[in-house]
């Protein structure tokens, strides 16, 4: 469920206005996009893992799952933020570009980590309705 809703929310993103901006900031510095089919299929199998560990932290601490999920994938946000930024501003790319992929992340990893801890509440259910006879 994480690596789903996050993806979507990046695939919209992308395709709304984020592509745009890409184009934009990697054509100011004379460079073709780094966002190749590849490096995209890659980004996606990574982040599967990324979403075991952020539900797998949060399906420890069943009492505050919410909290807990937002928290994990906050701080997974930041780490990315300061590494993509630190790389961002290395190759002469725009702060317009770096705030925006941030936002997106942002946005991306808080609501894949509700919608996780949401998915690991409702889990599976073994079919039995309560006061059925």
């Amino acid at each position: 469920m994480w690596t789903l809703v996050y993806n979507v929310v990046w695939g919209v993103a992308w395709f709304v206005f984020m592509r745009q901006e890409w184009e934009e900031a990697v054509a100011a510095i004379g460079r073709t996009s780094p966002w190749t089919a590849e490096v995209w299929f890659l980004w996606v199998v990574l982040t599967v893992p990324m979403g075991v560990a952020i539900m797998a932290y949060a399906s420890g601490r069943a009492s505050s799952s919410y909290t807990a999920a937002v928290a994990a994938g906050t701080a997974v946000w930041l780490l990315l933020t300061v590494a993509m930024g630190a790389y961002s501003l290395s190759q002469s790319l725009s702060v317009r570009v770096i705030v925006s992929d941030s936002v997106v992340n942002l946005v991306g990893m808080v609501a894949a980590s509700l919608a996780g801890a949401w998915s690991q509440r409702e889990g599976p259910h073994d079919g039995n309705v309560e006061g059925a006879a």
